[in-house]
């Protein structure tokens, strides 16, 4: 420890001892009755908050935080009446008064504090937090002290970047200030986050807040609007950012733009990282074709933020950033050495780690391998059973194994509330599959979270979570892209993403600053004061770097551009631009054709465009390649709507189309023909253009036969969702005869990655060379064809469960010009009058 004195820290070590046997003794690994602290232990842990609450210091706020949680934690409870008025004065005047919900119930249910008995800690309450009081149009919220400085940096600099914890609360600030600017004279903002259930989720945050200000003239669309509202804001994954930035510009001005998740933009060389070039291709077309007041980046535990701003956008950022979140995070794992197992206790307040022999270690079974078989999932069902009255988070490495580890522990699972968890089941059973394996788990308060669940199931199992309802889900990576899902625990066996070593492949696994944003969903924000994290296996856990601990709080230091990149495969990226060679795959071909279609776009001026993200090319080269480009047969158009194609291949795709050698897509979504029309292109796409083909598609096999059934079930699937079939029905045409989880998932994860993205992606240049304008791809990408339908998806409604209102609630709304007024007052008025499930999800499209 540093920035205390000796006495402070054994007064903190012991309060972790107490919490680690207390905890052992909770898991059932110890026999310990449970330690309560005595009036001495909490005089002296009090002396330390007082003394350290006036520290400006991070880490001496972080010490007293927790040295509060765990007061509060162990001490009787006749003594919570004094220690709530001495931690509601230390945590007001740490600049953290938010947290004070959780010493003070009459503050958390009505707004106000319990009276004090000191009137002057009462006038310091007052005095501290109004420092950190904001007010929009006369209503007051009360913030953080690192909220109040990202709401305050934002009105006094063009570029602010946002490094913090997870539970640091600075996407509440951000929505805040959005909300205060909206009142103002903004109209015009963009939200940016990386997947759809972010999308949602901030969708849905920002339309409860735009309802209670009464912002009438402000609508919220999860799509870019052919015509642009007059006042919006648009809450956009990557790959609908980037498409304001095609043959025509919707974003030529922007009040703000907010970009959470920034980290993910590390990966920007990678050739199969296709959206971290999606998300840095979009910010460098708002530094250099959109006027915009204000941006916002925003990622956890990151140590240059502040340079990030610069590096993009070529002009000096603010840095908002702080190492201090409001929840006490501390990680739990079970070790094994000469014969003896060790429960460990890690927090980045001591300097080294304490360790208990476990006493009943007959349970502990796995430790070294990476296979869930029954010995395992008997050691998981164990420790669950011990916390089962609060919400876990188990991860998996796999979305298989998510599901399998999810059966495993509903054998021995009990739900609580049995009159909703059987609703939800029913909700689950009607709009999935009567024997889809959540059925039945839910019905036992253990569900599972992967990328292969529908999205309006994803999001009844979230609510579900969120509210009490199902306390155990098994969950992959899907979680780490900062959703609010709020865990008492998160249980881990090891970072590995996979179940079997393979041998001549790279076994993936976390990396520590993965697993440190992982832990950091540990802990419910105004709700608990500590979240643990618990590690099955520490053997599994490895030091990445010499000046790293075991299960530190990691930092990530970003890098972006194309530079390093770009050195490393020089000599042929150079052969090829420099020879006009047609580049038919290869590691290179990505850059290849970023470099080709940078030369295409801004022509003279790619030469700075390129030297900017780090690729040096002559200018003797680019002129050279102007001339070459400005000879192919290809529409303009064609080449600035599809900037993740080489301009050679669009070029090779347009001459096969004007010799009708490729089949043209159909004009409409219901034509007889629509599926041998898509199923024709996308085999002959597979035959000229196997890159793209393998890149969007991918070929599980060499079979001709084979590949034939894949690409007709896909084009099946993509005709049918086109259609607005609902997913229980497409699945139910299907027939599954055994397993019906397993192909369930298949079926999900097949349109999700290739009906919605792959095959639109692959066939967009061919609808591009229409010679009339050609929308069904965008229909088989949405999974919807009409207005209505259209209209509730970009208000943020799941695609299933915007068909389904459709075709029931505002099944007399005119299809052809509907009152989308009439259809938000309309779906108010259900409430209480259809499913709870399916009201939640369409709530903040409401009036």
């Amino acid at each position: 420890m540093t920035n205390i004195s000796r006495s402070q820290r054994e007064i903190v070590n012991n309060l972790l001892k107490i919490e680690h046997k207390n905890y052992a003794a909770t898991l059932g690994l110890i026999d310990t009755p449970t330690i309560h602290l005595e009036r001495k232990e909490l005089a002296e842990a009090i002396s330390v908050v007082d003394r350290l609450s006036r520290n400006d210091q991070e880490f001496a706020k972080r010490v007293a935080i927790l040295t509060i949680a765990l007061s509060w934690e162990y001490s009787n409870k006749d003594y919570k009446d004094s220690l709530r008025e001495i931690f509601i004065t230390a945590l007001t005047r740490m600049g953290i008064a938010p947290s004070t919900v959780l010493v003070d119930e009459n503050y958390k249910n009505e707004g106000i504090y319990s009276p004090f008995s000191s009137y002057i800690n009462k006038l310091s309450v007052i005095a501290n937090q109004l420092k950190y009081e904001v007010n929009i149009n006369d209503k007051a919220y009360l913030l953080t002290d690192f909220q109040k400085s990202v709401w305050d940096s934002i009105d006094t600099n063009k570029i602010v970047c946002i490094s913090a914890p997870t539970s640091a609360g600075k996407s509440f600030s951000i929505y805040l200030k959005i909300i205060q600017k909206l009142t103002q004279e903004y109209k015009k903002i963009v939200y940016v986050v990386p997947t759809i259930s972010l999308v949602n989720q901030v969708t849905t945050d920002l339309s409860c807040l735009v309802k209670e200000f009464n912002l009438n003239d402000t609508e919220i669309f999860t799509h870019i609007q052919e015509v642009q509202p007059e006042k919006y804001i648009y809450v956009l994954t990557q790959e609908r950012a980037i498409s304001g930035f095609s043959e025509e510009a919707h974003f030529e001005n922007l009040d703000m733009l907010v970009v959470d998740e920034i980290q993910n933009i590390e990966r920007v060389a990678n050739d199969g990282d296709q959206r971290s070039k999606i998300l840095y291709d979009f910010l460098k077309e708002i530094k250099h074709q959109t006027n915009t007041k204000r941006i916002i980046l925003s990622g956890p535990r990151l140590k240059n933020i502040g340079n990030l701003g610069f590096d993009i956008f070529n002009e000096v950022s603010y840095e908002a950033e702080t190492k201090v979140p409001p929840v006490v995070n501390i990680t739990y794992s079970v070790s094994k050495f000469n014969g003896k197992f060790y429960f460990n206790q890690y927090s980045d307040i001591a300097e080294e780690p304490n360790s208990i022999v476990i006493q009943y270690n007959e349970k502990i079974k796995g430790l070294g391998g990476t296979q869930y078989n029954d010995n395992f999932h008997s050691y998981l069902d164990f420790i669950l059973g011990r916390i089962s009255n609060k919400s876990n988070l188990i991860f998996s490495p796999t979305a298989n194994q998510a599901r399998k580890t999810a059966i495993y522990l509903s054998n021995n699972a009990h739900a609580k509330n049995r009159e909703k968890v059987e609703s939800l089941a029913e909700y689950i059973a009607e709009f999935v599959h009567k024997d889809y394996d959540l059925v039945r788990l839910v019905r036992q308060g253990v569900a599972y979270h992967t990328a292969k669940l529908p999205l309006h199931i994803r999001s009844a199992i979230e609510d579900s979570f969120s509210n009490g309802i199902i306390n155990n889900i098994v969950c992959t990576t899907t979680l780490m892209q900062g959703v609010n899902f709020p865990a008492s625990n998160i249980i881990v066996r090891n970072p590995y993403l996979f179940t079997k070593r393979m041998k001549n492949r790279e076994n993936v696994k976390l990396s520590n600053y993965e697993f440190s944003n992982l832990r950091g969903r540990a802990g419910r924000l105004l709700k608990e004061f500590i979240g643990r994290t618990i590690v099955l296996d520490e053997s599994s856990f490895e030091i990445e770097q010499e000046n790293e601990t075991l299960f530190e709080h990691t930092e990530k230091e970003l890098s972006t551009g194309y530079g390093e990149y770009y050195e490393k495969f020089k000599e042929n990226i150079d052969n090829s631009i420099g020879n006009d060679s047609f580049v038919e795959d290869g590691k290179e071909k990505h850059l290849i054709t970023y470099i080709r279609q940078t030369i295409y776009r801004h022509r003279e001026n790619s030469y700075s465009r390129l030297q900017e993200v780090g690729i040096n090319i002559s200018k003797e080269q680019i002129q050279k390649n102007i001339e070459t480009l400005d000879a192919l047969n290809v529409p303009s158009g064609v080449v600035y709507n599809n900037r993740y194609w080489d301009p050679y291949d669009l070029d090779i795709i347009y001459n096969e189309l004007r010799s009708n050698k490729i089949c043209k897509l159909p004009a409409n979504i219901w034509d007889s023909g629509t599926l041998d029309s898509l199923k024709s292109a996308t085999i002959t796409f597979s035959q000229i253009m196997p890159y793209y083909f393998n890149k969007f598609i991918s070929n599980p096999t060499k079979d001709s036969e084979q590949l034939d059934k894949y690409i007709w079930s896909i084009c099946k699937y993509a005709t049918d969702w086109g259609r607005e079939n609902l997913l229980r029905d497409i699945l139910m045409e299907r027939n599954f005869s055994n397993d019906a989880s397993d192909q369930i998932d298949k079926a999900v994860q097949t349109i999700s990655s290739k009906v919605c993205f792959g095959l639109p992606m692959l066939l967009k240049p061919l609808s591009d060379m229409s010679e009339d304008e050609n929308s069904i791809l965008s229909i088989i990408e949405n999974g919807a064809y009409s207005k209505i339908t259209k209209y509730l998806i970009a208000k943020g409604i799941p695609r299933d469960t915007a068909i389904y209102i459709k075709q029931t609630a505002l099944v007399d709304i005119d299809q052809e010009d509907p009152d989308y007024r009439q259809i938000q007052k309309r779906i108010s008025d259900l409430r209480g009058h259809i499913s709870p499930w399916i009201f939640s999800q369409i709530e903040s499209a409401g009036t």
